[in-house]
């Protein structure tokens, strides 16, 4: 008896070593990327989220009654404003979750306050609804793979629900520290809320935490789940939670944006504590690149801190949010 729970601490330390020891290889092999402004004067509120599609960034910035901007990269000129704010059939309204299909042409949003995931045909500059389906237990967010959508929320049982492409649960994975399963759902997804992405139209999905360094890869098929890959230290979150989220000083920042494409997963990394971060929640300058099944391709250091971010993998260029003067502006990196 003595000899087993010798080894089952062993294998903790040891697995608690290997974790640091991957997250500080991530941090020490990072290529230094140096970003240049473009020049544009169509950013009108806080931006927060750039998808990429061919020449044309969009950039969800309401203004207005549209959501998303739309910015040609080509001549670094508005091309127009589109995705009008609304109720009727392919209108959105509050806060979005975007995602991509570049080879489908397809663009995913989630509206958190109606728990409806719509697709737009992505045709140059305009969108065309295909179709939406509601989610009735309304998650924080959905994304979408081949055969299912994966959602986060404030669920009683499981980190993950699994649904079908119509919205119909039909499974749950994942798990919370046990230490925490005293706490109630509300407190349970928001110290544990992450970035979640999927591979576009595939059979993977990840999750980077947003208030420590943990960070899981999943695959999933016929409605089952598979833990492929798991990162991180496993330290408790740092923070309470009492109706809202209050982080203690040395809480670390994980990761605070993702972008997916057929190929990676890119996670946004901050690394500070909430003190070193000056008590912000976001922005981060690590961009970690990863295989859909987990494996640690390379890494980024941005020479600027970036809220989001979107990828040329095509003509190597990372496109990121920063802020200038105190107003919003986009700054290109190339790899």
């Amino acid at each position: 008896m003595k000899t087993r729970l010798l080894i089952i601490i062993m294998l903790v330390f040891f697995q608690m070593g290997c974790n640091k020891q991957i997250k500080d290889n991530f941090l020490s092999q990072r290529q230094f990327l140096s970003g240049e402004l473009i020049n544009v004067d169509c950013l009108i509120g806080k931006p927060y989220r750039l998808i990429l599609h061919d020449t044309l960034l969009f950039v969800c910035d309401p203004y207005e009654s549209n959501t998303l901007t739309v910015l040609n990269l080509l001549n670094n000129q508005c091309d127009d404003r589109i995705l009008q704010i609304g109720n009727g059939p392919g209108e959105v309204s509050g806060p979005l979750k975007l995602s991509l299909s570049a080879t489908r042409n397809k663009l995913y949003v989630f509206q958190i306050q109606s728990g409806i995931l719509s697709t737009y045909n992505i045709s140059g500059r305009d969108l065309t609804l295909v179709e939406s389906v509601r989610i009735e237990e309304r998650p924080a967010n959905v994304v979408i793979t081949e055969e299912a959508l994966v959602g986060i929320g404030l669920f009683d049982e499981g980190r993950y629900h699994i649904y079908d492409r119509q919205g119909i649960l039909i499974n749950h994975a994942g798990a919370y520290p046990s230490g925490e399963m005293d706490n109630n759902a509300h407190a349970r997804f928001f110290l544990y809320q992450g970035d979640l992405c999927s591979q576009p139209e595939g059979t993977h999905f990840a999750l980077g935490s947003s208030y420590s360094d943990n960070l899981e890869f999943y695959k999933i098929k016929e409605g089952q789940t598979e833990l492929l890959k798991k990162y991180g230290t496993g330290d408790k979150v740092q923070a309470r939670f009492d109706n809202t989220i209050q982080l203690d000083d040395n809480c670390v920042l994980g990761y605070k944006s993702s972008y997916a494409t057929d190929k990676y997963c890119y996670m946004l990394y901050s690394g500070k504590t909430y003190a070193e971060n000056n008590r912000r929640v976001s922005w981060g300058e690590n961009i970690f690149v990863f295989e859909w099944n987990g494996n640690f391709v390379k890494s980024f250091r941005l020479s600027r801190e970036v809220l989001t971010f979107a990828v040329d993998e095509t003509n190597g260029i990372i496109y990121g949010i920063v802020l200038q003067e105190g107003e919003a502006a986009i700054m290109k990196f190339k790899i």
